[in-house]
């Protein structure tokens, strides 16, 4: 009887837990980090139109942390930015990413925000006094290997 019960008892711990192997650990992979990110320039034209927007790059960055290329991920819906963006993570420099602690070829998306300051707030004052900024980086979105 007692060896019926631990039949019994193996047949369903396996039923429970499925006949699926354990799911292998995945590879440690840390994304690149931006070691000097370039401000964009806010377009003139963009400026005077108070237009606004965030603009995502896709920056892949090779295993020596050079930009190899970029890409429009997410658009802000006005070509301007999304060129200033576009152009700015290009000339940008980064560490690269690393898969189980070696330097690979890596993709990170890198959102660049374009905002009009009004009087109330922090930041810079351009050549005509007007307050503009770009937030230089927020935190990147998961990379993506090549």
């Amino acid at each position: 009887m007692k060896a019926v019960l631990t039949a019994m008892s193996a047949v369903c711990l396996l039923l429970a837990c499925g006949s699926q192997p354990a799911a292998t650990p995945t590879a440690s992979e840390v994304p690149p980090k931006v070691e000097s990110l370039v401000q964009p320039a806010y377009p003139e034209e963009a400026r005077k139109a108070g237009v606004e927007g965030t603009t995502i790059v896709d920056v892949t960055v090779s295993a020596d942390g050079a930009v190899l290329g970029c890409s429009l991920a997410t658009s802000s819906g006005n070509d301007l930015l999304d060129a200033a963006a576009i152009g700015a993570a290009q000339n940008s420099k980064f560490a690269p990413g690393t898969k189980d602690g070696k330097p690979v070829v890596m993709k990170v998306k890198v959102p660049f925000r374009f905002k009009l300051e009004d009087s109330h707030s922090e930041g810079h004052s351009d050549a005509q006094g007007v307050k503009v900024w770009a937030i230089r980086f927020m935190p990147a979105l998961p990379a993506m290997e090549v």
